[in-house]
C-alpha cells in the first residue's frame, strides 16, 4: 500500500515546466567540496526511458548519496492515508455524469484491475493520477525493471551501499496534492477523462520530447494545459523552493546525485534557476545524449 501511495504522489506530481535541453546537470562551486549532479526522469520503467538513467550512472556511481523526490523506505504514518479519502457523505460517483463515470470505471479496471467504486471516496486527484498514467501510456515495454526509473535508482544505490534520502515528505506531498477543494479535483478529472474519451492526450508527444531531451517544447506542451493558479502554486512553485534548498543542505555534506521528475528543473521558478540564484554553478552534460 505504501508503494502504491509514493506511487500516486510521484506520478501526478511529476506534470510540471521545463526550459533546458538536457536531463543531466553538474553542480558545483558555492562552496560545494564535491561536485554533484542533478538529473531528471520520468516516473515509468519504460525502457527507453530507463536508458537515459543507464548512460548517467558514470556520475551515479561516484555520489556518496542518492536523493530522490520521496524515500521509498520512509515509514508511512497510517494516519496519513486518511487524507487521501474525502470522508462521509462523498462520492466520486455522484461528483461525475454517469457516461463519464462508467469510462471512468472502465479504464479502472484496464489500468489496475479494479473497479471505480473500490475508490468511491478517494480524492478526485488521486484517481486522476491513475488514469494520467493510462492515457500517458507510461509502459514499462522491453523492461526488465518492475519500478519506475527513480525507484529503479533507488535500488541501485542500496546495491552500491550509498545513501538514500528523500527531498521531500509523503505528508508534503499529500498537503499539495488536497490544496483544491474535492469539487476543483473533481472537475480535473472530469477534463482529464474527457481528454482520454477525445483521444486528445499527449502521452507518445512526451515520452518522445524526454527521450530527445528537448525540454523547452515540454514547456510548451505543458503550458497550452495549465493547471488551476493555486494548485500549480502548491504543487509547483513552492515545491520547487522547497527542493532547491533541500538540495543546497544535502550537497554540503559531500557528492549527491539527485533525481526529480524532468519537468522540474527548468523555468523561472525551477530547481536549476533557484540553485543559480543560490550561487551555485550549473552545467548541463551530454552524457545521457
Amino acid at each position: 500500500m505504501q508503494k502504491l501511495l509514493l506511487w500516486f504522489c510521484v506520478l501526478l506530481l511529476a506534470k510540471v515546466n521545463a526550459q533546458t535541453n538536457s536531463l543531466l546537470y553538474q553542480i558545483s562551486g558555492n562552496g560545494l567540496r564535491d561536485t554533484s549532479y542533478l538529473f531528471g526522469t520520468m516516473h515509468t520503467a519504460d525502457a527507453r526511458v530507463l536508458d537515459k538513467a543507464t548512460r548517467a550512472l558514470p556520475h551515479f556511481n561516484k555520489c556518496k548519496t542518492y536523493a530522490m523526490e520521496l524515500d521509498p523506505n520512509e515509514t508511512l504514518d497510517m494516519s496519513l492515508i486518511t487524507q487521501l479519502m474525502m470522508g462521509k457523505g462523498y462520492s466520486i460517483k455522484n461528483m461525475l455524469p454517469e457516461n463519464e463515470y462508467l469510462f471512468l470505471d472502465s479504464l479502472m479496471y484496464d489500468q489496475i484491475g479494479m473497479p471505480a467504486l473500490l475508490f468511491d471516496n478517494v480524492a478526485p486527484i488521486v484517481l486522476m493520477s491513475i488514469i494520467e498514467a493510462a492515457s500517458l501510456g507510461l509502459s514499462d515495454s522491453g523492461s526488465t525493471a518492475t519500478e519506475p526509473l527513480d525507484f529503479y535508482l533507488g535500488k541501485l544505490a542500496e546495491k552500491n551501499k550509498q545513501k538514500v534520502v528523500g527531498i521531500e515528505t509523503v505528508e508534503e506531498q499529500l498537503l499539495a496534492l488536497n490544496s483544491l477543494t474535492y469539487t476543483e479535483q473533481a472537475d480535473l478529472l472530469l477534463r482529464e477523462i474527457n481528454s482520454i474519451q477525445k483521444n486528445e492526450t499527449q502521452g507518445d508527444e512526451v515520452l518522445a520530447l524526454y527521450l530527445s531531451e528537448n525540454l523547452d517544447e515540454l514547456l510548451r506542451l505543458n503550458n497550452a494545459d495549465p493547471m488551476p493558479p493555486k494548485f500549480y502554486d502548491a504543487l509547483i512553485t513552492q515545491r520547487n523552493k522547497r527542493m532547491a534548498d533541500r538540495i543546497g543542505a544535502l550537497m554540503k555534506n559531500g557528492s549527491v546525485f539527485v533525481a526529480i521528475g524532468a519537468l522540474h528543473l527548468p523555468g523561472i521558478d525551477g530547481v536549476l534557476a533557484l540553485l543559480k540564484k543560490m550561487g551555485y554553478t550549473i552545467s548541463p552534460l551530454n552524457a545521457t545524449k
